[in-house]
């Protein structure tokens, strides 16, 4: 038989280290965050739209385009008043914004070697840029007129989309195409279309042919 004092001091120690148990503190882990692509979508779920460009159906800059651009005849024009001149790049030969109470528009001038796809397609490029469906050859005549630039025969072209317009002229120089182009808000191309045929009109394109 053990002395009583012993056995006390047995208990009094199993005591101490239940309550010592139960004043344990719980030990927190930071789990690191699992990384996931961006583009991972649920199954089945559909795939976010990508975010509205002002050029939905741009031309495919392809290889020396910018070169021919470059070297094409020097380009002459009067600015309209409110318009905001940036230099020209790549295959642009100009480049000009304007700004209204209905919006902005900006308005490019390009050239590219060949005829890159005739009057329709470039058209319908356009149409497909403010969100119209395409046309055949015989609906041009509704959206387009004849239309001097630099002293050759251009087309004037006008079409308004479901926010969006263009309002642009299309001329073939000499075997090469030139895109005169003013796209924006719509309210903003209508109210600049006077502005811009007179664009047009000043228009010379330096003639290396005479």
């Amino acid at each position: 038989m053990k002395p009583i004092k012993t056995r006390l001091g047995a208990a009094l120690l199993s005591l101490f280290l239940l309550g010592a148990c139960d004043r344990l503190e719980p030990t927190s882990y930071t789990i690191p965050k699992e990384e996931r692509p961006a583009n991972i979508n649920p199954p089945g779920a559909v795939p976010p739209t990508p975010p509205a460009s002002s050029d939905k159906t741009p031309m495919p800059v392809l290889p020396g385009m910018a070169e021919a651009a470059a070297a094409a005849p020097n380009l002459f024009y009067e600015i309209p008043e409110g318009w905001e001149e940036f230099p020209a790049r790549s295959v642009r030969k100009a480049n000009f914004r304007v700004s209204d109470s209905s919006g902005r528009a900006e308005i490019t001038v390009t050239t590219f070697p060949g005829d890159v796809g005739g009057l329709l397609a470039n058209v319908n490029r356009w149409r497909s840029q403010v969100g119209l469906n395409s046309i055949q050859k015989s609906g041009l005549d509704s959206i387009s007129r004849p239309f001097p630039i630099s002293d050759h025969d251009g087309t004037i072209v006008s079409l308004q989309g479901p926010s969006e317009s263009i309002l642009g002229g299309i001329l073939g120089f000499h075997g090469n195409p030139w895109f005169f182009k003013m796209q924006g808000d719509t309210g903003t191309v209508a109210a600049q279309a006077e502005a811009m045929e007179a664009f047009l009109a000043s228009i010379q394109i330096e003639d290396r042919h005479h």
